[in-house]
């Protein structure tokens, strides 16, 4: 895509910005099919938003939601003036992000099961022994 190619500013649609960033996420493999989400562009919902920083300051935007591997939901907001103004730089910036994201939800995830599972352990020992 010659858009995110380039470092100059775009003048694109909420529903193009959409596609384009849509694309690019499905290219990286993160997608997975699911029921939970509408496939609008491989397996990813598009919504379009009003963006507010401010209660006065609202800027136009889209909300793309998927499901990544491991049953993650991912909600990203896109900005459409941050995409427009360097959409090559915005898009690298997202994906960079992106999985290191989805790699420490997956570990808090993991984290948060042990807790429980050793937290009903303790529980149902001490109820059988006071039992």
């Amino acid at each position: 895509m010659a858009i995110l190619e380039s470092d100059k500013s775009v003048d694109m649609t909420q529903r193009e910005v959409a596609v384009v960033v849509a694309q690019a996420i499905s290219r990286a493999g993160l997608p997975q099919p699911n029921g939970r989400f509408r496939n609008d562009v491989d397996h990813i919902q598009i919504d379009p938003i009003i963006i507010e920083r401010r209660v006065t300051s609202r800027e136009p935007g889209v909300r793309l939601q998927f499901m990544a591997a491991n049953e993650l939901g991912v909600t990203l907001n896109i900005n459409l003036r941050e995409f427009s103004e360097d959409p090559k730089g915005y898009l690298t910036n997202l994906l960079e992000h992106l999985n290191p994201m989805l790699r420490n939800s997956l570990k808090m995830r993991k984290r948060k099961e042990i807790i429980n599972q050793a937290m009903y352990e303790i529980m149902t020992e001490e109820a059988a022994a006071n039992g």
